[in-house]
């Protein structure tokens, strides 16, 4: 393989003025006729130019990274999908890290993209990102940061949210019109996510002339599919009465499906469900009833932003909600 040595060779030139030529944004004038020596010992020689080694000389890499927090939920990698297509049309290639909610990955990570001199990161603001101060590390750094997806914000740098309280407000609206008024609700513990689907809930029980009622509220610690299985079908055993859920997005609501036909509820005749995010709903049996959030706009517009910030747009941070829409399936 042909090294920059050998183009300088056969053109008879400096290592410096191929280099200058490689890279046309050094500032360092070339002649027209140099120029062209060196273009046609490269095209002879098939050289290709170290593209990290350029990158790294002006302190960024053509390269962003999308930081997630779980790679199986597949609400996750399918953003992943949005961001990386949209990375690729601008000659970007994305490192997607797995933070699994632990501030060791999470640090591992911080550390690893200012080592590489990413361009640009994209992240949720998940609470071992703000453990390790991610955002202020990576500012220190000049790495442009936006957050997506997620509740919690930052008035440090721009952000692109679901409205998470208006979309379980929508959520159990639906279900109030289709007739339910004993309507449960399944989150997750420590959840800021939670939190504002769960204040949508309750809104939307006030605006129905419903009662709020705890026993009604449940959280699992995870979405592990035991864990899961064994607080609803818990919860129906002692709350026989409910009928529907809101639970805090598919891939539970998937897990769920499958607890209540093991006690022998039918979905909808004997519980209705709906969950959020539109990850897995059309592949549930039957098909999910949800809350979809834009996943493709949501990543243009943190990509449209960071690519301002990439090329050095001072602005003031932006804060973006984007409403979920109400998908009705088989389970309403």
């Amino acid at each position: 393989m042909a090294t920059i040595k050998d183009v300088a060779k056969l053109a008879n030139v400096s290592i410096a003025t191929v280099s200058a030529v490689i890279n046309k944004d050094s500032g360092v004038k070339v002649s027209d006729k140099l120029t062209r020596k060196v273009e046609k010992a490269i095209g002879e020689l098939n050289y290709r130019p170290n593209r990290i080694a350029q990158a790294l000389s002006r302190k960024e890499t053509l390269v962003l990274a999308y930081i997630v927090p779980s790679i199986t939920n597949e609400f996750f990698p399918q953003l992943a999908k949005a961001v990386e297509d949209l990375a690729f049309k601008k000659g970007y290639g994305v490192y997607l890290c797995n933070t699994e909610g632990k501030v060791d990955r999470a640090r591992y990570y911080l550390e690893s993209l200012i080592e590489n001199r990413v361009a640009g990161v994209i992240t949720s603001l998940t609470w071992e990102i703000e453990e390790v101060n991610f955002i202020d590390h990576l500012q220190d750094e000049n790495i442009p940061i936006v957050g997506m997806a997620g509740a919690r914000t930052s008035k440090k740098i721009d952000t692109i949210i679901p409205d998470d309280m208006e979309g379980g407000r929508l959520a159990v609206r639906h279900l109030v019109e289709k007739g339910y008024r004993n309507i449960g609700f399944i989150g997750i513990n420590n959840s800021q996510t939670t939190n504002e689907r769960l204040k949508g809930y309750r809104q939307a029980l006030v605006e129905a002339g419903l009662n709020y009622q705890e026993d009604f509220i449940k959280f699992c610690k995870s979405f592990r599919y035991e864990e899961v299985i064994a607080i609803v079908q818990k919860m129906i055993s002692q709350n026989p009465e409910i009928d529907a859920l809101f639970v805090y997005n598919d891939l539970m609501g998937s897990v769920i499906i499958d607890g209540l036909r093991q006690i022998g509820k039918k979905i909808p005749g004997d519980i209705a469900l709906v969950g959020f995010d539109d990850s897995v709903a059309s592949f549930t049996f039957p098909k999910l009833t949800t809350m979809s959030i834009p996943k493709s706009r949501m990543a243009d517009l943190a990509m449209d932003i960071l690519f301002k910030r990439i090329n050095r747009d001072t602005t003031a941070p932006v804060h973006i909600k984007i409403s979920p829409e109400l998908i009705v399936r088989n389970t309403s």
